[in-house]
């Protein structure tokens, strides 16, 4: 009798670890979903935000490219020689900024929905 009981609980086993097996393997799907889905998204943010600066960089160094010599040289004389450097330094600390932001929304919200 001992042997039947045994071939039973060993089959019981089996069913049981791939049950588990099962629940362990569509959480961790999801869980790597998501956290692609997230990456993906920040990288999109991101890169649309450097294509931006660069955008901006650019109006900006073209700005006094054609502006009339005599505007050009009155603003010259105010403007400091690492303007662009300048704007480019306090936009992309606001950059800097919301991608924090928008990362600490993110992890918010994620920790917000249920796993399965």
């Amino acid at each position: 009798m001992a042997l039947p009981a045994m071939l039973g609980m060993g089959a019981i086993m089996a069913f049981a670890t791939r049950v588990i097996e099962w629940i362990v393997t569509r959480i961790a799907s999801r869980f790597t979903n998501r956290l692609a889905g997230i990456l993906i998204w920040t990288t999109l943010y991101i890169s649309l935000l450097v294509g931006l600066a660069v955008t901006f960089a650019a109006i900006i160094s073209g700005i006094s490219a054609t502006l009339p010599s005599d505007l050009a040289q009155g603003i010259g004389a105010i403007k400091p020689n690492n303007f662009e450097a300048c704007i480019a330094a306090i936009y992309s600390s606001k950059v800097a900024v919301w991608v924090f932001q928008q990362k600490r929304q993110l992890i918010d919200w994620e920790q917000g929905r249920p796993v399965i």
